[in-house]
């Protein structure tokens, strides 16, 4: 009995407590807590709530102006190193190719001075026929004059079509919210590529083209640079305009989307840009021939009886004086030469970058002079393996 009523009185007075406190508001405490307020992010509260945070990781130094001039000089090494790889690449491949080059200008040069008479008398008929006639009548090295400029232009020409190509296409592909390989984005990659590589390569083309005409005759450099003056130098350009920005049109997608193919089929990178290179090249040299033939007509230091006033006065007067076929002069080698120079240039620029990026690593790891050197990973490996041994 006296459990039960303890009970009761326990139970009575837990009702009685949750009936105040559903009918009443709750007592007022007779010291107030003092009201929060928002943390403030001063230095001082910081250090004050998060002492680890604020001192463990403290705000970086200012840089002085000499690490400022050497991240400068950093990036500029790096801008650099990019520049003289495609002048390696673009100088080897065009000292290759520079016969057949010189071949090619000389029977479209040959076919505008001796349009009147038939092509069996003409002094240039041939690919081979032209690089034997040269070499037998000039010399070997006649083949190679002009390469001067193309080596010396070869790294800005080269720098500028795909670095300007490979800009156009990722801000392309950003605005219009495509994949880089659409179509469509490396068409307007290839046509800005070539419109900016015109702008490196005209005076470097005049150069190349009066060595090859004139050979001995034309002097160096700085002769020519003088007598033909800074406009001549840009002397065509409308007509390397109309070749260079379809051919680039042409060539950047074909190459792009061959190589990718190529690569996903699981073929050797090296071998995919080569024969994409080839690819691209014939695709694209081929039906721009016409303009290059126009463009090595106006800038020709041999322009014939009656000079052309410009590039519709050239097309007009070849259509009308030697025939629709006069445009093709020169296809076989120009095709001959470009594909390859291309492939050439594109595969040992990507050899000679991963070369120096395996170089870079050796450097590093100090193993760059040291032949038949150890990994240090093999090297702890060993030295694990002996003390297992021992014990």
């Amino acid at each position: 009995m006296r459990k039960s009523g303890l009970i009761f009185v326990l139970v009575a007075a837990a009702v009685a407590l949750a009936a105040a406190s559903v009918s009443h508001d709750a007592p007022a405490m007779r010291f107030q807590m003092p009201q929060s307020r928002p943390l403030s992010f001063s230095p001082r509260s910081t250090e004050a709530f998060l002492p680890l945070l604020a001192r463990g990781k403290p705000a970086p130094k200012p840089k002085n102006p000499l690490e400022k001039a050497g991240d400068i000089l950093k990036s500029a090494a790096g801008a650099s190193k990019n520049f003289w790889t495609a002048a390696a690449a673009g100088g080897f491949a065009g000292t290759c190719m520079f016969p057949v080059d010189t071949a090619k200008v000389r029977m479209q040069s040959c076919a505008q001075s001796e349009q009147a008479m038939a092509f069996a008398s003409r002094t240039y008929r041939s690919t081979f026929q032209t690089i034997g006639k040269v070499a037998k009548e000039e010399g070997f090295f006649a083949l190679y004059k002009g390469l001067l400029p193309v080596i010396i232009g070869s790294a800005p020409e080269m720098a500028v079509q795909v670095a300007t190509y490979e800009w156009a296409r990722d801000y392309a592909a950003k605005k219009l919210n495509k994949d880089k390989f659409a179509f469509d984005i490396q068409l307007i990659a290839g046509s800005f590529s070539g419109f900016a590589h015109v702008a490196a390569s005209n005076p470097m083309e005049v150069l190349k083209i009066r060595g090859q005409v004139l050979g001995a005759a034309g002097g160096g450099i700085v002769g020519a640079v003088k007598e033909v003056g800074f406009k001549g130098l840009y002397k065509g350009v409308g007509a390397c305009w109309s070749r260079d920005i379809p051919f680039s049109a042409i060539y950047f997608p074909a190459y792009a989307l061959t190589k990718k193919k190529l690569e996903d089929k699981g073929y050797n990178p090296f071998l995919c840009s080569m024969g994409a290179g080839l690819f691209a090249g014939v695709l694209g040299a081929a039906p721009t021939t016409p303009c290059d033939v126009v463009k090595t007509r106006l800038q020709s230091p041999r322009p014939g009886a009656i000079p052309y006033k410009g590039v519709r006065d050239c097309v007009a007067r070849m259509a009308a004086e030697e025939g629709l076929g006069s445009f093709f002069t020169g296809v076989v080698p120009r095709v001959g030469r470009v594909a390859p120079y291309l492939a050439l240039s594109l595969t040992s620029y990507e050899i000679i970058k991963a070369a120096i990026i395996v170089a870079e690593k050796k450097a590093k790891e100090g193993t760059l002079f040291k032949f038949g050197a150890v990994d240090p990973k093999a090297k702890k490996g060993q030295a694990k393996g002996k003390g297992k041994g021992k014990k």
